[in-house]
């Protein structure tokens, strides 16, 4: 009976065993990128950035009232990782729904002569099995379940209509009724998913993906017809109308002034700019330059890497090649099935490639997730030659476990987020050292506006210090209407303000262009991590104590890499300014602590001809 069990229920167990292992990998503090504001957004229901993602916030708002004796961001880095083995659930009944329906799905060409003609069923349930390992193992997937994100929700989406859809397809070839199906049985088949779509639409537009391949599957198997016809606008409706209901929750929400509303959709005009995402429209690309330069991320995620003595093994390790020779075997599929797919994998790629965004990575998991499902068309090849065989088909067993294992070695640093710290330690490093009610201004989304968001409006953290975005500031109405502080004068000058610190960011970019500038007889003062507004002629005296930050062992990720330059570059200055103004017991005390800090970092020349002048350095 348990083995039975086991049989029936064995993507529900890998399932299990794969969340488990996930908790390994979690992340316990805050993420980079848009974790923190996607966090604050879930724990407050608030309205993060375009396009809203309200399924997402109110998915995630629910689970984090659950009592359980978690932190709320950790709660909800968890519920990422939960999303996430669901999602390799649903990736193994997929592929182990095709597999078992071989002769329905494949191409009779290629039947012919009667070339799948076993019935090893355990065979096919470790094929569906390593299916649902290699997507759950990818980097760029397995890394959605460490940290808040809105991927692991989509693609979970996402799996369920694709595997609804390939379900439905099969029975109608299984009853052999296509296209012969009248309105009430359309209904009963498209009803659960054009829920999901709408579902899918209310939390990401990645939705927009698979809709050619659905609309063709739809045609194919009901035709064009009255009925067909009547069928498919009901359902069109219903998707319309679970997406609308979603997002009118976001305009109401937003009337109701909650902690964060980005692009303050409170009204329909605001609404339709925030649900189309009109502020990211200028990321469209129009040049081939751009298509090329996008296209070579997604060559660099899936290639092998040994430079810089590194070694990395892309997106799928060994296994990627069973996923491209799953591509290149696709029309063994009967020609309905290889369209769906070759559908969904052009659509994917060419939205994605269209889009010019820093953090691509995850547009391209939905093409990710069809090259770990047509890795079973190889496998199931080879496993046709070698079942009948015991010491052939152990070794095959053998060696789906080795790419398994060489693919997880391979990506457990990238995704392993159980020890980043990084952005916490930095974060509250210099906001605790920051006087009562001060003014903060970055640009600086990933390490400080982001975590700001969620540090300040659910943990507490603070909630005097005052960040201002000067891009989103000049740039949004809404964004000076939340502010409400007046920054600079009809020249674009910095009106000084007592306790006005600036992050490096907008000292290089935005004051260092003179988008901004700052009045006369005053500078950037530079402290431990960040500058101060002063007056360029009185010595500003280093107060903040060091704050020891927890820097991952491998430094995989833009925004670590960032802070662990960034120290060290204003710990320069620091030493610098402190020579200015003939401090140098100072100045010696930020070199040791530089040494101490980053002993790799390599000081300019002119800071080490300034040491050896003042003999600091001998």
């Amino acid at each position: 009976m348990e083995i039975k069990h086991l049989k029936k229920y064995h993507s529900e167990f890998v399932g299990i065993f794969v969340f488990v292992f996930y908790l390994i990998t979690v992340g316990r503090s805050i993420g980079e990128i848009d974790s923190g504001e996607l966090a604050m957004a879930q724990a407050t229901l608030s309205i993060p950035h375009p396009t809203g993602y309200p399924f997402f916030s109110f998915l995630g708002f629910i689970f984090s009232k659950i009592p359980l004796p978690f932190s709320t961001l950790f709660k909800l880095n968890i519920l990422n990782s939960i999303w996430c083995a669901l999602t390799v659930v649903v990736v193994i009944k997929t592929s182990f729904l095709l597999l078992k329906n071989l002769q329905i799905i494949f191409n009779k060409k290629f039947l012919r002569d009667d070339n799948f003609n076993f019935t090893n069923d355990s065979g096919l349930r470790i094929i569906s099995v390593f299916s649902g390992l290699m997507f759950g193992f990818s980097a760029t997937f397995w890394l959605q379940s460490t940290k808040v994100e809105v991927y692991a929700l989509q693609i979970f989406i996402t799996s369920l209509i694709i595997y609804s859809t390939i379900k439905i397809a099969i029975n109608s070839f299984q009853k052999e009724s296509i296209k012969e199906q009248n309105y009430k049985n359309i209904l009963k088949d498209g009803f659960q998913i054009a829920l999901l779509i709408g579902l899918g639409f209310s939390n990401h537009l990645m939705t927009i993906y698979l809709l050619p391949a659905l609309v063709f599957t739809f045609i194919f198997l009901y035709g064009i017809n009255k009925e067909s016809i009547k069928a498919f606008s009901f359902l069109t409706i219903i998707i319309f109308a679970v997406a609308v209901l979603f997002y009118l929750g976001l305009m109401f929400r937003a009337q109701m002034s909650p902690p964060w509303s980005y692009g303050d959709p409170s009204n329909v005009e605001r609404l339709i700019e925030h649900v189309t995402a009109k502020e990211y429209s200028k990321y469209l690309l129009d040049s081939t330059d751009g298509l090329t330069k996008q296209g070579s991320k997604l060559l660099k995620m899936l290639s092998f890497n040994f430079n810089d003595g590194t070694i990395s093994l892309g997106e799928f390790a060994l296994s990627l090649f069973l996923g491209i020779a799953g591509i290149l075997l696709i029309f063994v599929f009967r020609k309905e099935f290889a369209s769906f797919f070759l559908l969904i994998k052009f659509f994917s790629i060419t939205t994605a490639l269209s889009y010019s965004i820093p953090d691509i990575n995850e547009y391209f998991l939905v093409i990710f997730l069809v090259i770990s499902i047509c890795a079973i068309l190889p496998l199931i090849i080879i496993f046709n030659f070698v079942h009948s065989k015991k010491l052939f088909k152990y070794i095959f067993y053998s060696g789906l476990l080795f790419l398994i294992i060489i693919q997880v070695l391979s990506n457990f640093d990238y995704a392993n987020r159980s020890k980043f710290y990084v952005i916490e330690d930095f974060f509250k490093s210099f906001v605790n050292s920051l006087p009562e009610n001060s003014i903060f201004l970055t640009d600086n989304w990933a390490s400080i506006l982001s975590p700001a968001l969620y540090y300040q409006n659910v943990e507490k953290l603070r909630p005097d210090v005052n960040f201002i975005s000067p891009s989103g500031y000049i740039q949004f109405e809404w964004y000076r209407k939340i502010k409400k502080h007046k920054l600079y004068d009809s020249s674009y000058v910095i009106i000084p303000k007592e306790n006005l610190f600036v992050a490096y960011d907008v000292g290089y970019r935005i004051i260092g262009k003179n988008i901004l500038k700052l009045p006369p007889h005053y500078s950037l003062i530079p402290l431990r991590n960040f500058y101060v507004l002063g007056i360029d002629t009185v010595y500003y005296p280093l107060k903040q104590e060091p704050n020891e930050i927890r820097f991952s062992e491998n430094i995989t990720n833009e925004s670590e890499k960032y802070i662990r330059a960034l120290i060290p570059t204003i710990l320069e200055q620091r030493l610098l300014y402190e020579l200015e103004f003939k401090q140098y017991l100072n100045a010696k005390i930020v070199f040791e602590e530089l040494l101490r800090r980053f002993p790799e970092y390599k000081l300019s020349e002119n800071t080490l001809q300034a040491l050896y002048h003042y003999k600091i350095l001998n």
